[in-house]
């Protein structure tokens, strides 16, 4: 899969013990955070050029988990880990509801990407958010260190549900989520828009 590619913020991540801990869990590989690469036709861009600065998100980077049982999915989980500055705050020293919510997106749809690989899928399906319900727990403090993860709950046909989290250094769950993606092809997504 992913794990033969470069990861230029790994190390700042391993000099963080408890996301260091994290990271060496068993079973976990290393993959790109594919978001953070813009592509052809303006794609990622959010992730990849506007929130990859000193004052918005200053690192990421992400390890998934490969399913050894029977599982709605080949991937059963991801974790973005993301050090995030003061340049998406809402409140004093708060991250923005709405970039938490971003942010929860964009690691679900890490995830259903590496579905996609798995399954040897390529690029005629993918994945569009259909509906995400975000409970907010805990602040989000800035500037700090995050895991945003995320799991697949079941899939059906083209409907795919996730829950997803994000824990803090104090592994409190700051915010949970739960959500249903719609697996689409580029025709499909095109003739829609």
């Amino acid at each position: 899969m992913a794990e033969s590619r470069p990861f230029p913020d790994l190390e700042h991540f391993q000099n963080i013990p408890w996301c260091a801990s994290l990271l060496s869990a068993p079973g976990f590989k290393h993959t790109e955070t594919f978001s953070r690469t813009v592509k052809a036709h303006n794609e990622d861009t959010l992730f990849g050029q506007t929130l990859k600065s000193d004052n918005t998100i200053t690192h990421a980077h992400s390890v998934y988990l490969p399913s050894t049982t029977k599982s709605p999915a080949p991937i059963l989980e991801v974790r973005t880990f993301v050090t995030l500055s003061t340049g998406m705050n809402g409140g004093p020293n708060t991250l923005h509801g709405g970039m938490i919510t971003t942010l929860m997106d964009d690691v679900m749809g890490t995830l259903l990407k590496l579905n996609r690989e798995a399954e040897k899928r390529g690029e005629t399906a993918f994945g569009v958010t259909a509906k995400i319900d975000v409970r907010f727990r805990k602040l989000m403090l800035t500037p700090g260190t995050y895991c945003v993860g995320a799991r697949v709950t079941k899939v059906e046909g083209k409907k795919v549900r996730l829950e997803g989290w994000v824990r803090d250094e104090d592994n409190d769950v700051c915010v949970t989520s739960k959500s249903l993606w719609i697996l689409v092809t580029r025709s499909e997504a095109q003739m829609k828009l």
